[in-house]
């Protein structure tokens, strides 16, 4: 398993339009190869992060294009550049 958690602002004013257009997508994100999981969390007021699971790294390398394209349709609700940590699962309970 490999995971990529995305930090970025938003605009709490709009934050039901933005959950609006997230919904969307997911017809498209479930099509993406070996995504496995997403989930979008609020973290503060106007922060959030999105957590998601990929079969692989080199799944996660090949889906980002596709990715990069959904996130740039949530350009108008962002407050700050996405910034993106990932990792090989090491543990799990």
């Amino acid at each position: 398993m490999y995971f990529r958690v995305t930090t970025y602002g938003f605009d709490a004013a709009r934050f039901d339009e933005f959950l609006a257009l997230a919904d969307t997508f997911r017809d498209e994100l479930k099509a993406i190869d070996g995504l496995e999981t997403v989930h979008s969390c609020v973290v503060e007021e106007g922060q959030g992060m999105i957590i998601s699971r990929y079969a692989s790294e080199a799944a996660a390398e090949a889906a980002q294009p596709q990715i990069q394209a959904i996130m740039g349709r949530m350009g108008p609700f962002l407050t700050s550049m996405p910034e993106v940590t990932a990792g090989e699962a090491i543990w799990e309970l």
